[in-house]
């Protein structure tokens, strides 16, 4: 363990880089991937006084889709707090998402202090964390908020089990079961935290002389984690289903992920599936694998508490259906990676001075590299463009540049983009934008069957029910205005 003094030092030091490369970031404009349905068309319910209850009432998404099956509470509050004083200003929910990535890499450095892993090792891995490029998007990118602001409750939860497992007292229990479910209702991914902590428990023996007491401790801990997993249910049940399919699929993703953490050469915020080159991760792995047995001194265990931890991090993301791959999702996982590396490095380094070189050297290259990269999120057109240009076969990124498009007034490239997403795959909102351009045009006809094609995608889209209002009323078909309104009013309210 580290003496205090030294602790503190470390973790000013590690926040204030983190501070100091992501820094710039809170320059940054929106990008209209989700933060301008986030927070700019949810002003007003961001900004309301008495709204903070609500929160805990709606879907994460309710602009776009009052049945949209995530529940981010946390988030969603994370962002009217921000709203109160920086209104749709995205300066405030900028300088948020760097505070939390400095917490975030304060409380990883802790985590590897209580992994005995030696304080410069710690510093130079916490200090890696903090400038990591793989975990830029999720700062410069406001709504990549869910993803740092889970590992802040992710790892205090696991720092709390810690304690707990150790040294068993009520209020410890209470706290680590508080932030689990902090970290629950801060994205759906952070139900497999019970899973990371029993595998530290079972491959990373605590002190022999601690105060455990028998397994009545943890048959305390598994019945709160059942409880509040089933109130989070409660509240807001998950309405997806896990498909084994989509699993097997989205398998190679777990070497591609690796391969970004391990070799951070080329990052980019999206990604499709079958583009991605898993076979960076592939070898790495295996050199970590061999490191691990070949090494002099390397605790094998706590290396395979990173590796474990890696992929109980990354399975939930395998669930998800669909090709799209989000590199902000690689928040928590990273963090076991550099957990195993970080062990590796300990037992390796024999020259103090040759690693504080090595380790200065590369901390230095991944800022640049990140600092580059944060440049595509200063606005909406530079990242689109960038999102094109790192990920031509998504969807995606051709429907955000089409929306920037769009909304500079450059109708036919925004037609063009459009398009392209629709024959990569897009289907949801397409068909709305397009109709929206029709109407700007005052063509009426066209609108009226864009909005029909997306409603036969989307049944339940509010917008398109609205537009489609617009159009009939400008066709003089009053009724059936009124009664595209009345779906729209009966879908924004959140009634099945």
């Amino acid at each position: 363990m580290t003496a205090p003094r030294s602790g503190v030092f470390d973790a000013m030091l590690v926040g204030a880089a983190a501070l100091l490369v992501h820094g710039r970031s809170i320059t940054f404009d929106f990008t209209f991937l989700d933060d301008r349905d986030l927070i700019v068309e949810d002003r007003a319910f961001l900004s309301h006084p008495g709204g903070l209850l609500e929160i805990f009432r709606r879907s994460y998404m309710q602009v776009v889709d009052a049945q949209h099956p995530y529940f981010r509470p946390v988030v969603t509050l994370s962002y009217a707090l921000d709203a109160r004083w920086s209104g749709v200003r995205p300066l405030g929910y900028h300088l948020t998402n760097v505070v939390v990535h400095a917490v975030a890499c304060v409380l990883f450095l802790a985590l590897l202090h209580r992994l005995a892993l030696g304080p410069l090792v710690s510093r130079i891995a916490a200090l890696i964390v903090a400038v990591h490029p793989a975990l830029a998007s999720a700062v410069a990118w406001i709504p990549g908020r869910n993803d740092s602001l889970c590992a802040v409750f992710a790892l205090s939860s696991w720092l709390c089990f810690l304690r707990y497992r150790d040294h068993p007292s009520w209020s410890r229990g209470a706290l680590h079961l508080v932030t689990f479910a902090l970290a629950l209702m801060t994205k759906e991914t952070a139900g497999v935290i019970p899973i990371v902590c029993l595998v530290h428990a079972a491959v990373v023996r605590g002190d022999p002389r601690d105060g455990r007491r028998g397994s009545r401790p943890m048959f305390a801990l598994a019945a709160g984690w059942a409880v509040v997993i089933g109130c989070r249910l409660e509240i807001h049940g998950y309405r997806t289903g896990v498909a084994l399919a989509d699993v097997l699929r989205n398998l190679p993703t777990l070497a591609a992920g690796f391969g970004r953490i391990a070799v951070p050469a080329n990052p980019s915020l999206l990604e499709v599936r079958d583009h991605l080159h898993p076979w960076t991760g592939a070898v790495a792995g295996a050199l970590v694998a061999g490191a691990a047995y070949v090494v002099p001194g390397v605790r094998r265990s706590v290396v395979a508490l990173g590796i474990s931890a890696f992929a109980i991090f990354c399975l939930p993301a395998l669930a998800v259906p669909g090709d799209l791959v989000l590199e902000s999702r690689l928040y928590l996982p990273a963090c076991g990676v550099l957990v195993a590396l970080a062990e590796i490095v300990r037992a390796a380094a024999r020259d103090r001075t040759a690693l504080v070189a090595f380790a200065g050297v590369t901390v230095a290259a991944l800022a640049v590299v990140t600092m580059a990269y944060e440049g595509t999120f200063r606005d909406r057109r530079a990242f689109a463009r960038a999102a094109v240009g790192g990920a031509p076969y998504s969807a995606l990124a051709h429907f955000c540049l089409a929306q920037v498009y769009q909304v500079d007034g450059e109708s036919d490239r925004a037609i063009t983009e459009y398009r392209t997403a629709l024959e990569l795959g897009a289907s949801y909102g397409v068909h709305n934008n397009l109709a929206l351009i029709r109407m700007a045009g005052a063509l009426w006809t066209e609108a009226e069957s864009e909005l029909r094609e997306e409603l036969a995608i989307d049944p339940r889209s509010a917008r398109a029910y609205r537009n489609l209002a617009i159009v009939l009323r400008r066709e003089d078909r009053i009724e059936e205005a009124r009664r595209a309104e009345e779906i729209a009013t009966h879908i924004a309210s959140g009634d099945p």
